[in-house]
């Protein structure tokens, strides 16, 4: 679906309030990039630049092409010296002549001048750090973000360990302590990431060999709103409030009790975890005022009571 600029704005501005509200940890996508992104779509600020403010037909979220306009700014953004933008001059000129012109050339200003400064969300990245080498045994440690259509954006976080040495070729580390990833890891994570826990625990482990013993994955997003996209199994309530949802679950021989309190979405059947492991899986939502006893009432007749947090809308 379409956005009108007037529109885009509030709803913006709504997404921004629900992931503050939220407050998402490392094993999510980083807020500060997911609050600069939505600001720099924001036609208050980048005007019609980056426009049409298109959703995601299932998620609600802003759509995948909307996003990357933003991205694809940046870059230009960031090649073009801050000397080289349109100074006020030219833009007084431009007022006088056409001031359409002018109010175009004075957002792409203002939009390159916050890209310079603020990190985005990217479509797709994967990083690795090296978190433990002893004499008999290496662990890293992953990251991978995709903004993934259909759900919201995405984090899954790996943890590996291995006998000394055992990465050699797959992670390599530099000398001032980056890692470099074989292309083969980043395929397979792009091939698996969406497999059900246990099955992506499988795959790691077959095919680096080596140990997970934490695995997590969590979305930012869907995010529901009146005359948005609305899935069939939604309660009601989402016709008259706004909802952004947080979603977690976590596989490791750190999580000692599982648990599953995440109202909407079943564990798969017959699922089992490595010996060892147990899985906790959770589900947050930021919910406006006007409806967030209605959802938490909801989480609980679906036995998974989960944290309703007030999303409030800023104003400006």
């Amino acid at each position: 679906m379409e956005l009108t600029p007037a529109r885009a704005t509030p709803y913006l501005r709504a997404l921004q309030a629900g992931a503050r509200a939220l407050a998402p940890h490392d094993d999510y996508v980083p807020l500060a990039a997911t609050l600069a992104h939505l600001r720099a779509l924001d036609p208050a600020l980048s005007g019609d630049v980056l426009l049409p403010a298109r959703v995601d037909d299932r998620s609600g979220m802003p759509a995948f092409g909307w996003m990357q306009r933003a991205a694809a700014e940046q870059v230009v953004a960031r090649a073009t010296p801050p000397d080289a933008d349109t100074p006020d001059e030219a833009l007084a000129r431009a007022h006088r002549m056409d001031p359409s012109l002018a109010a175009r050339l004075s957002a792409r200003r203002a939009l390159r001048r916050f890209l310079r400064g603020h990190d985005l969300l990217p479509a797709t990245h994967l990083d690795a750090r090296l978190r433990r080498r002893t004499g008999s045994a290496w662990s890293f440690a992953l990251r991978y973000d995709r903004m993934l259509a259909g759900a919201g954006w995405m984090r899954v976080s790996v943890e590996l360990e291995g006998p000394a040495r055992w990465s050699r070729g797959l992670f390599d580390v530099e000398p001032d302590g980056a890692v470099r990833i074989d292309p083969g890891v980043r395929h397979l994570l792009a091939r698996q990431c969406v497999l059900p826990l246990t099955l992506l625990h499988g795959a790691l482990t077959d095919a680096l060999q080596v140990s997970v013993p934490r695995l997590s994955r969590t979305f930012v997003g869907p995010f529901w709103f009146p005359g948005g996209p609305r899935p069939d199994d939604a309660p009601d309530l989402v016709d008259r409030g706004l909802v952004l949802h947080l979603a977690s679950e976590v596989m490791g021989v750190e999580v000692h009790t599982a648990g599953h309190r995440d109202p909407w979405r079943s564990p798969p059947a017959g699922e089992a975890p490595p010996p060892g492991q147990q899985i906790f899986r959770d589900r947050r939502f930021a919910a406006t005022p006007s409806v967030r006893a209605e959802l938490e009432a909801w989480c609980h007749a679906r036995r998974a009571p989960a944290v309703v947090a007030p999303l409030v809308p800023s104003a400006g």
